[in-house]
């Protein structure tokens, strides 16, 4: 297993934007709101928007895994959207990988 980190910004405000393209399995979650974010970002599926899910204020996070146990996620299924253009989310998973 690897711990692996990247950074994921919304190009357009506005249009929800997966974290990955591809089929990423991961586990051990964490999606952390940028710390230079002047507004909130929304975390969820394709139809993310700033009415239909939680949001996320500047350093914020939401973690999956570890002691909640859920098994794999698939990063290509979560989605971000922010009500600015060039904010986003940090994100740190496990790749699940054996070493």
């Amino acid at each position: 297993m690897a711990l692996i980190a990247f950074s994921k910004t919304v190009t357009s405000a506005g249009t929800a934007e997966a974290l990955k393209a591809a089929a990423t399995p991961a586990s051990g979650l964490i999606i952390r709101a940028m710390e230079d974010n002047g507004g909130p970002v929304y975390v969820g599926d394709s139809a993310v928007a700033a009415g239909n899910s939680g949001k996320l204020k500047a350093n914020d996070a939401l973690t999956f895994g570890g002691d909640q146990s859920i098994g794999e996620v698939d990063l290509s299924v979560i989605y971000v959207d922010a009500g600015t253009s060039g904010e986003g989310v940090d994100v740190w998973y496990m790749d699940g990988s054996p070493t």
